[in-house]
């Protein structure tokens, strides 16, 4: 006879296993065996991935507000803030268009500021038009936003 999920019992395997991942007693009738046998398996947790610790409980990371989105002209100045606090103290990418921003002396900088941190863009020009973000990280949680510059010719 055929069983369901292919014949070979392991339409059980995925029950079984969230019932041992949830740290409890499981018994399951196991199909290809016949009616009356079983798998018993007592299981005690060995990690604490669900249960927040009293250590944990001053970590934390927060996005204080959005990037500000920019349109500007030629040879301005652009400063975009990515706004973030936390515990420990995050580190902050930058990112162009997915792409790692490349600091330029001079004229592409950016630096960790009492907010998050700041990236300034001088001299623009409209090859450094892009979307722009910002991930930060503190090792136990990562955030990040996004905000588009805009460089156009003219006034």
């Amino acid at each position: 006879m055929q069983q369901p999920g292919g014949g070979d019992g392991s339409f059980l395997l995925l029950p079984l296993l969230l019932l041992l991942r949830a740290g409890s007693r499981a018994e399951l009738g196991d199909a290809t065996q016949g009616p009356n046998s079983s798998v018993v398996a007592d299981f005690m947790p060995t990690s604490s991935w669900n249960i927040s610790s009293e250590l944990d409980k001053d970590y934390f990371l927060t996005l204080d507000e959005p990037m500000n989105n920019i349109t500007t002209t030629l040879g301005q100045t652009a400063e975009l803030h990515c706004k973030v606090s936390g515990n420990p103290p995050p580190t902050v990418r930058w990112l162009k268009n997915d792409a790692p921003v490349v600091q330029e002396p001079r004229r592409i900088s950016f630096r960790a500021t009492s907010y998050g941190s700041r990236l300034r863009i001088r001299n623009l020009d409209t090859t450094d038009t892009g979307y722009f973000q910002c991930v930060a990280t503190n090792g136990r949680k990562t955030v990040s936003t996004t905000g588009v510059l805009f460089v156009k010719f003219g006034t």
